[in-house]
């Protein structure tokens, strides 16, 4: 008996639980809502939509506080940077839909933290804030040691942002760029004006002291707050069920209390069925009983009831665990941690008009140039209603979304809206690298000097060599190529496109797929014939290596257009030339010491006819390009090197051994791969 009697209390108890829970969420009128939504004092502002300190009724991703009179903002994905609102807010800040903010870390004369906050990538948004096209994100640094030599080329030297005399180095990076050697980095919102104009500026910690202009723009604002008396938010705290909408004292509407579209709220219940629900406790006990067996007896049906089919039904394709019970909607909570923006479809057409200036098309979708409202050009990926495109989406949420890197593209944001699934990219104003080296008869506006070729060789090995080493989990590309390799106003090169991408714990060694992966003429033999070892790290320095070859030969590697049989395949003439033999075509080993090589005992390219250098200079660029490329396309991916090391020897910190034949000697006379 006393079993029953305990299983009979927590019945009684889950009863009343239940049934409380049942009021407060019945309570949730449209007069709920409004009164929620009410404005607030902080000082002299009148505070409300978009900065509430009520969730309910504040943009996504920040929160709000009121201190001694005066307003701070944190973003929830990097709790550690303060931002003091500067405005008074009134009915007129609201209305032109702008406010200053600055870094309260600048405030005072205190020293200045390191921008730690690794999670945040909104180099130009603050929440949902936009940062005034007058304005961009900087980065200072405070070192110690001057950088190295490659490294401080790309800074500018600028004045220390500390009180006071001080010893150190200081300089500026326009843009985001992660820690140097001996630098501590100090992340700013800077007016475009100061940019690399320091001069004449007096105190540039003051001058950062006046803030920057952050901008909104809601399909809720003036017209339901100030025009019909309406007040703007969201009808659940995680702000995950759309736009936000206008509440009114009765009803709900899409913009304004005028608009004619009341929305519904889904369960909402009028003041007297809940009395009537109050006074029937019988009733609903008896209800809640039978509800409350239904669920112990059903529990796993209700889980699945509660999420969306399909979702469910794409994260079991796509998670490792088969019986992970979540939803693409739990999937973004879990793992968009630092992301720094969801749009609706909706903004996505806007921003885009209507997706009419379309950059290029990939495997998986299209990819379309889209302005926001404070005029920074961003790449909108649509992706197409395909399994593959679910998988794409949640590889690139799962990793470009949780890292950053010089040389590796910024997910800036996204949009889920039912089957509608977009990327947001920061824009790369060159292109990829593919249309580059790949185009005929190009115009000199479209030829990259040896420079350039060894920059961006250098720059994307960097890149890949972060995701294999640095990141929490070590990550592989699976399809690296010169598509996928982006170049931005500089021809900084950035690596893309991770819907093909694997995540390995650092005790894994390899990873094992059910089928071929990559891009024929990328992948590595591993990749499509199991016998040739496993998929690791090694895989994408194949790739990377094949891609070497193209820069520097100007052409693709296979070419069946090539005016004899033995030119067809690249890699293999550029061994024959280069390395078994001497330019003129005479026997010699790569090591000779005669005259037709260099003092570091490579063969020189003078009059190859593939791509012409011009001096030494350049010919050991093209030497040190063909030797790293001919070392990571090794057929053996035990002889491959680490990106880490690929990284060195393109630096010239060590010295690069003559590679050995790199192709499987059993499939063609050279090992050619057929």
């Amino acid at each position: 008996m006393g079993s029953a009697d305990n299983w009979n209390n927590h019945i009684l108890i889950s009863f009343v639980f239940l049934s409380f829970l049942y009021c407060i969420e019945s309570a949730k009128s449209p007069s709920y809502y409004y009164e929620q939504c009410a404005p607030s004092i902080c000082g002299n502002s009148v505070v409300q939509f978009p900065i509430s300190v009520n969730p309910l009724c504040r943009s996504a991703y920040i929160s709000s506080s009121c201190d001694n009179g005066s307003l701070y903002i944190t973003e929830d994905e990097a709790p550690r940077t303060k931002y003091k609102v500067l405005d008074t807010l009134n009915s007129s800040v609201y209305a032109r839909g702008n406010f200053m903010l600055v870094d309260v870390s600048l405030l005072g004369c205190a020293p200045i933290p390191p921008f730690l906050d690794q999670a945040s990538q909104k180099w130009l948004m603050e929440g949902n804030f936009l940062m005034s096209s007058d304005y961009k994100t900087g980065t200072f640094f405070n070192c110690t040691q001057t950088p190295a030599a490659d490294m401080l080329a790309r800074l500018s030297e600028a004045p220390c942002l500390e009180c006071g005399n001080t010893s150190n180095l200081c300089y500026f990076y326009d843009g985001y760029m992660d820690q140097i050697a001996n630098c501590r980095p100090i992340r700013v919102a800077i007016q475009n004006s100061l940019v690399n104009n320091f001069t004449g500026v007096g105190n540039l910690r003051t001058k950062l002291q006046e803030g920057f202009k952050v901008e909104w723009e809601s399909p809720c604002g003036v017209a339901c707050m100030n025009n019909t008396g309406g007040r703007c938010g969201f009808v659940d705290e995680q702000r995950n069920k759309g736009d936000e909408v206008c509440f009114c004292n009765s009803t709900v509407h899409q913009t304004s209390c005028s608009d004619g579209t009341i929305i519904p709220l889904g369960g909402g219940k009028s003041n007297k069925k809940i009395m009537i629900a109050g006074l029937g406790v019988g009733i609903a006990f008896v209800i809640l009983a039978i509800c409350y067996a239904y669920v112990r007896r059903h529990n796993k049906m209700r889980k699945k009831v509660e999420l969306r089919g399909q979702d469910e039904q794409a994260l079991r394709r796509y998670m490792d665990n088969k019986n992970v019970p979540t939803s693409i909607e739990t999937f973004l909570e879990n793992y968009a941690y630092g992301m720094p923006t969801r749009f609706s479809y909706r903004q996505m057409k806007k921003y885009s008009n209507n997706f009419s200036d379309k950059l290029g098309q990939g495997g998986f979708g299209s990819v379309f140039k889209a302005t926001l409202p404070n005029g920074y050009a961003v790449a909108v990926k649509l992706l197409d209603e395909t399994e593959q495109s679910e998988t794409q989406f949640l590889n690139e949420v799962r990793t470009v979304g949780q890292i950053h890197h010089n040389n590796l593209v910024r997910l800036l944001g996204f949009c889920f809206q039912k089957s509608k699934r977009a990327l947001v990219y920061e824009f790369m104003e060159n292109g990829s690298l593919e249309k580059y080296i790949h185009r005929k008869n190009k115009p000199p506006s479209e030829r990259l000097s040896w420079n350039q070729l060894h920059d961006i060789a250098l720059g994307t090995a960097r890149g890949i060599a972060y995701l294999h080493e640095e990141c929490k989990s070590r990550i592989l590309h699976c399809d690296i190529k010169p598509h996928n390799i982006l170049l931005d106003g500089k021809f900084q090169p950035k690596v893309s496109d991770f819907g093909l991408a694997q995540l390995m714990n650092r005790e894994h060694s390899h990873v094992t797929l059910s089928g071929g992966r990559g891009t024929p003429g990328y992948a590595p033999p591993e990749m499509w014939w199991k016998n040739y070892g496993p998929i690791t790290e090694k895989s994408d320095v194949y790739s990377f290596g094949m891609v070497l070859m193209e820069m520097v030969g100007g052409r693709r590697n296979f070419d069946a257009d090539a005016s004899q049989a033995s030119e067809m395949y690249f890699p293999e003439w550029i061994y024959r030339h280069h390395v078994l033999q001497n330019g003129d075509g005479s026997a010699s080993s790569i090591n000779s010491s005669s005259s037709s090589s260099d003092s570091s005992g490579g063969s020189r390219f003078t009059g190859s006819k593939w791509n012409m250098c011009d001096g030494e200079e350049e010919e050991e660029m093209a030497r040190k390009m063909v030797l790293v490329g001919l070392w990571c396309i090794q057929f053996s991916p035990n002889k491959r090197p680490s990106m880490r090391k690929v990284v060195e020897m393109l630096e010239g910190v060590v010295v690069i051994e003559v590679p050995p034949v790199p192709f499987d000697a059993a499939m063609s006379q050279l090992g050619r791969p057929m």
